[in-house]
């Protein structure tokens, strides 16, 4: 059952909220004493939780199903009403020992529903917590969340795990950290027992990956996840992911080169240009593929009109789009980076010119492409003729585009490139095709993504 919580800014009016809550599909409502402590009695059209936190009015004004207490809390609860026990650790997983010994003192308070969130630093502490409703499934109902960035999986996972899911209606309204949106539920409702599939990434990126592979799976009737594995670690995630039984990887910044150190074998074009954006795991261990080239050639098919190239930076990235313009058949290509010995020692492995980061504001290219990770403030010089520059990072109006548009370019985001590469992850995770149509469903669903 999915849970919503009262927010602060509807607690004039819960009735309004609670008829919304219901008409998107949500089951049940919370409200929260430590966040809307002052909510009148109302008749909910969903059945609620009530959940004091030390503000026990909240019993005597509402007519609640059920009364969520934490495990530090006492009160008399009315007959008929079933008790939800609570424990919470915001700063770490404890050991799957201490976690069975909490487990077993909230049930032995009386509860109906024992609820257990933790803190989530590791993909170790995502084992701990599945372990752990693996021991109690079948046995008593529970609720057992991460918090956080990193306790994506578990968040997806819920319905199929836990007795209710926690999550919310609108940006702004999360009651928990790492809570997901109750309408990105819709694209996992057909998973029974999934394949996992998940974006490697460092701790602070946000990415659409998730909503495009989901939305892919469902489509096509298969049952599999994507999450997100924010990490510091890469041997965390490659040492857990057997035991969660990953099946496959996008890998994104910073970890293009570092993670061939987990793979076995590397695609041809993986191994010629030593960046790696997907791994799938398969008899022989770990394959390194990379799917980047595609997703600019595919994404931004007017390069084959382009002659000359400035690429911006020398990361991950930055040889797949030098492969990406020689296959359109641009023969001009500079790399402009600040790491001196970086843009040197990709130019002379891919044969292309290199200069410092501010001589491309000199350059003649009419084609640049921008894969600095931050971003640049760098003006362009003026261009009078057909020019394009293309930012591969999406999601918000950069400097760099807008010096460009300024300075006489057609822009372009890197969302393009993101569809089309996960359209190649997808024949890599799944074995199939992705269908005709799967494009424009695709740019459908981010364009209405994009206006919420």
């Amino acid at each position: 059952m999915f849970v919503v919580t009262l927010p602060k800014d509807s607690a004039h009016d819960p009735l309004a909220f609670a008829k919304q809550a219901k008409k998107v599909g949500a089951d049940l409502l919370e409200v929260r004493g430590d966040v809307t402590p002052s909510v009148p009695a109302f008749e909910s059209p969903l059945p609620l939780i009530a959940t004091p936190r030390g503000h026990y009015a909240l019993l005597e004004n509402l007519q609640a199903r059920y009364v969520d207490l934490d495990h530090k809390e006492e009160y008399p609860v009315p007959r008929g009403v079933s008790v939800i026990r609570s424990f919470h650790d915001f700063e770490k997983t404890p050991s799957l020992e201490e976690l069975d010994i909490r487990f077993q003192s909230l049930h032995a308070q009386g509860a109906d529903i024992v609820k257990i969130a933790t803190k989530v630093r590791s993909l170790r502490d995502i084992v701990t917590l599945l372990d752990l409703q693996r021991h109690k499934d079948g046995r008593s109902r529970h609720v057992i969340l991460g918090m956080g960035p990193r306790a994506h999986l578990l968040r997806l996972l819920s319905p199929l795990r836990n007795a209710l899911t926690y999550t919310y209606l609108e940006e702004g309204q999360q009651s928990a950290p790492g809570q997901l949106p109750l309408d990105f539920y819709r694209y996992t409702r057909h998973v029974r027992n999934p394949a996992i599939f998940g974006l490697i990434g460092g701790t602070d990126i946000k990415s659409l990956s998730p909503l495009i592979h989901n939305a892919l799976f469902d489509r096509a009737g298969i049952d599999a996840f994507y999450a997100l594995f924010l990490t510091e670690d890469l041997h965390d995630v490659f040492e857990s992911a057997e035991t969660l039984g990953i099946r496959g990887f996008s890998v994104t910044a910073p970890f293009k080169q570092n993670v061939m150190e987990f793979v076995s074998k590397l695609d041809p074009l993986a191994k010629d240009l030593q960046t790696v954006n997907t791994v799938v795991h398969g008899d022989k261990g770990w394959k390194g593929y990379c799917t980047d080239v595609a997703g600019i050639t595919e994404g931004y098919p007017f390069l084959r009109s382009c002659s000359r190239a400035a690429i911006l930076g020398s990361g991950g990235v930055v040889s797949a789009a030098i492969r990406a313009c020689k296959e359109c058949g641009i023969k001009d290509i500079t790399i402009f980076a600040r790491n001196a010995q970086a843009r040197e020692s990709l130019a002379d492995a891919l044969k292309v010119r290199s200069e410092p980061l501010g001589a491309a504001a000199n350059t003649s290219a009419d084609v640049v492409i921008c894969a600095v990770p931050s971003d640049v403030v760098l003006p362009l010089p003026s261009h009078h003729g057909l020019a394009y520059a293309i930012d591969l990072r999406y999601g918000h109006e950069t400097n760099f585009l807008q010096s460009a548009r300024t300075a006489g370019y057609a822009t372009h985001d890197g969302l393009l490139m993101l569809i089309h590469q996960a359209l190649a992850q997808f024949k890599l995770f799944t074995g199939t095709e992705p269908d005709f149509g799967a494009l424009s469903f695709l740019l459908s669903l981010l364009d209405h993504h994009g206006k919420q």
